[in-house]
């Protein structure tokens, strides 16, 4: 449930969700159809950070998620890793018609453990799953993969929305999970201004048009 009219003191808690990735696996369209279910065959590749925000509401509790949007090209690439240390999860992706966005997951895995240590929450997504007959990635290997670094691991479609909205809000959970594991003051996690750092590194510059879906 959403509601981008509610009195912004009412959310008990934020959310900055990070979703990293290959160039053009889908990470943008992905915030897209997840905070407004909205969906653009072509989309504007990223350059730098830029981000969305949902509100969602989680048993009978309700949250601010900011996705952001980081590049994947590699000339950027400091950009993202910058801004990891701000997230409190993160959500990694890539194109099951692409086996060079499949194998650069380790990479992508190890460069968030090295800034946020091994115990941190992330999801791993195998999206396009409508392009079947271009598939090169199957379900096995994802499900591997996410299996040797204990992550939830889903197949989407940005396209139809096939477990968009499931992928984003099973993130969201974990990261619930861990601040209560941790025993996070979410009083504190409000006053902090980790949300501002974010929105200052914010770069709405594009490259040109990418196929993104």
């Amino acid at each position: 449930m959403t509601d981008e009219n509610e009195n912004e003191n009412e959310f008990e808690e934020k959310i900055n969700i990070m979703t990293l990735g290959n160039t053009t696996v889908g990470k943008t369209c992905f915030i897209l159809k997840f905070t407004e279910n909205r969906f653009q065959e072509t989309y504007l590749a990223t350059i730098g950070l830029d981000f969305k925000m949902k509100t969602i509401q989680i048993k009978e509790k309700k949250y601010k998620i900011f996705f952001y949007d980081t590049t994947g090209q590699e000339r950027y690439k400091s950009i993202a890793l910058n801004t990891i240390k701000n997230a409190n999860g993160i959500l990694l992706m890539y194109d099951i018609t692409n086996e060079e966005s499949f194998k650069s997951i380790p990479n992508w895995i190890q460069s968030v453990k090295d800034v946020k240590g091994n115990d941190f929450p992330m999801v791993l997504s195998g999206n396009k799953i409508d392009k079947k007959d271009e598939r090169k990635i199957s379900k096995k290997q994802g499900k591997e993969l996410a299996a040797n670094y204990n992550m939830e691991f889903f197949e989407i479609s940005n396209k139809d929305g096939t477990n968009v909205e499931e992928c984003g809000l099973a993130l969201a959970n974990k990261i619930l999970e861990k601040r209560k594991k941790d025993g996070i003051d979410i009083e504190n996690i409000n006053k902090s201004n980790n949300t501002t750092k974010l929105r200052n590194v914010k770069n709405n510059k594009k490259d040109k048009s990418r196929r993104c879906c």
